[in-house]
């Protein structure tokens, strides 16, 4: 009925409230063995998962390829995503950083992406790099400033508390001499990006949190893009930045590839020079639309990295709730079962989530709920169960009055795409 799980060593000697404990521990401390924390982490159960977002990774990624994946693939990958982003952390900043010295760092990530970005800095207009909350990111601006680049990096608030901690706890690593991170989430916080890409610096950031003053979730300098075939609200402040002042975006992803970290870049858009009234808001559509689609293709090829996709919920537009007539419904419906066909859950859009006595559907696509009252739990796990569903034998089974209320709700369900025809007499819609 639930998403499938993922397999994990058996642990039953140790309660899942000790594991999350000593996972939570390690996790804020920077002399713990690299190994013991990744093979504890990696170890976790997906019920133990369940606090650092392994519902709203799955949500997301159905959303996205729920139409092309299977429910198994979706369930691995939100899985090794929610994993991605508690070891990512927890590497660049507890394992990395503390053990940096006053010599600066080799690079971390294979790739041209340094050679790249230098190349750039040499037309004089500065560049924009841009990444996304992807498996690997934090190195990408370590690499350039170590490289000798000046790098310039926007944080959320919670994160430019994670760098100044680092900071204060090792500050003559040589890291801290190139690289120069604010909080825009502060008032004025991007005025320095704007004064380094006056200099010809890079500013670099990882633009799927979508934060600045005004929050996640605020209007101010977005863009509508498609990721995926799905409609998102995304930040453009950075690529207006570039318009201003002409420099070139990059943008790259940091995954894993064939057992190393590895950077991949994608299309240079570079504005020639800087840009003013309709050419400046034409380019910062185009490069802004240029970059997701470059996410997008990194995410069908390695969407177990996407550590960010927790938060995705919170940018993507939801596709309008449309109803079908319940008349046609029941008519469609009823001749389906009659020929032998049943009905089942959508599952290429419906998660189920759980409640205190109650079970909760939601539509990945449109955001909305459907709650099962504890009457009802039946029906919702035999919907849930795509192997068997609901048909008429099943139905005929129930006395008169529970069976009316069964297939209404079962009518209203098919009315919202929450249920769809299964059998020898499948429907095409």
């Amino acid at each position: 009925m639930t998403m499938p799980q993922g397999t994990a060593p058996d642990n039953a000697a140790t309660s899942t409230s000790t594991r999350l404990d000593r996972v939570n521990h390690l996790l804020a401390r920077s002399d713990a063995s690299k190994s013991e924390v990744f093979d504890l982490v990696q170890s976790l159960s997906d019920d133990e998962l369940l606090p650092f977002g392994l519902r709203a990774y799955r949500l997301n990624l159905l959303s996205l390829f729920g139409r092309d994946w299977s429910r198994e693939r979706i369930a691995r990958a939100a899985r090794a995503a929610a994993i991605s982003k508690i070891l990512g952390g927890w590497e660049y900043h507890q394992h990395y950083l503390p053990r940096l010295t006053q010599a600066p760092d080799g690079p971390q990530l294979k790739g041209e992406h340094v050679e790249q970005v230098r190349a750039l800095l040499e037309r004089g207009r500065g560049v924009v790099g841009v990444s996304f909350h992807f498996g690997h990111m934090r190195f990408l601006p370590s690499d350039f400033a170590h490289a000798g680049i000046a790098t310039h990096l926007p944080l959320a608030s919670d994160s430019y508390n994670d760098y100044w901690t680092a900071r204060a706890s090792n500050p003559d690593a040589a890291l801290w001499k190139r690289l120069n991170f604010v909080d825009v989430e502060a008032r004025a916080g991007a005025i320095g990006l704007a004064k380094g890409l006056a200099r010809g610096e890079l500013a670099f950031s990882t633009i799927d949190g979508n934060t600045g003053s005004d929050g996640t979730r605020g209007d101010a300098r977005r863009s509508t893009v498609a990721l995926l075939g799905r409609e998102c609200r995304v930040k453009n402040g950075l690529f207006a930045m570039a318009a201003r002042f002409g420099s070139p975006v990059i943008p790259m992803v940091a995954h894993h590839l064939d057992g190393e970290r590895a950077c991949r870049t994608g299309p240079v858009h570079d504005p020639g020079g800087p840009l003013r009234g309709a050419d400046a808001e034409r380019f910062v559509e185009e490069a802004v639309q240029s970059a997701y689609t470059f996410l997008g293709e990194a995410l069908n090829a390695y969407a177990d990295e996407w550590c960010g996709g927790d938060l995705f919920h919170q940018w993507r537009l939801p596709i309008p709730s449309t109803k079908h007539p319940v008349e046609e419904i029941e008519r469609s419906l009823t001749e389906h079962l009659r020929t032998g066909g049943r009905v089942a859950m959508d599952t290429r859009r419906i998660i189920e989530l759980p409640g205190d006595n109650d079970i909760v559907w939601t539509d990945a696509m449109t955001g909305r709920c459907y709650k099962f009252p504890f009457a009802s739990i039946d029906l919702a796990t035999r919907l849930a169960d795509e192997s068997q569903g609901v048909d008429l034998q099943w139905l005929d089974r129930h006395p008169s009055d529970e069976r009316s209320r069964m297939w209404s709700l079962i009518c209203q369900l098919a009315s919202r795409d929450a249920v769809r025809c299964h059998g020898s007499a499948e429907a095409t819609r």
